[in-house]
């Protein structure tokens, strides 16, 4: 549901932080020269126990999947690099195209105020983009699948640094 109070206020504050983390919007990656697909993952702890985070992996076209990870206030503002195998990003990108991820709206019965740790996933490709925010402690049925899905096929997305 995207008419949430807590929907219409940590939506631009989470796609703020990414901007403020020098991390371009996914749609602009996903426009650059030889990407083909741009999958997000924004993570915010309400209560301060980690540092939120932003996570962005990418396909490229010469066949590989770069992952970028940056930490709000940790690491000296650096930006933590790896490269995800292919096996495991073709089964992200499986598991959340069979859970329906584009036509998946926001979790239902967020919150009114920001008690909670939230997720802004995105993924783009081409001029194609989409976003899903949650709740991962108290997602059910698909929200609940998806935050799986992350979780286990490319965990260091949601890792929290303390």
């Amino acid at each position: 549901m995207r008419d949430s109070t807590l929907t219409h206020s940590m939506v631009p504050v989470l796609r703020a932080l990414a901007e403020r983390l020098q991390q371009k919007p996914v749609a602009q990656v996903a426009r650059m020269p030889g990407v083909g697909a741009v999958y997000r993952v924004t993570a915010h702890y309400f209560d301060r126990r980690a540092h939120d985070s932003v996570a962005t992996l990418c396909k490229l076209a010469i066949g590989s999947f770069p992952l970028e990870m940056a930490y709000d206030h940790a690491l000296n503002d650096r930006i933590i690099t790896r490269t995800v195998p292919r096996e495991r990003f073709e089964a992200l990108n499986r598991s959340i195209l069979t859970l329906g991820f584009d036509q998946l709206g926001d979790m239902p019965d967020l919150p009114m105020f920001d008690a909670v740790d939230l997720w802004l996933i995105e993924r783009a490709a081409g001029t194609f983009v989409h976003s899903v925010l949650l709740a991962p402690a108290q997602a059910a049925d698909r929200h609940a699948l998806l935050t799986d899905a992350v979780r286990t096929h490319v965990p260091e997305m949601v890792r929290e640094i303390r």
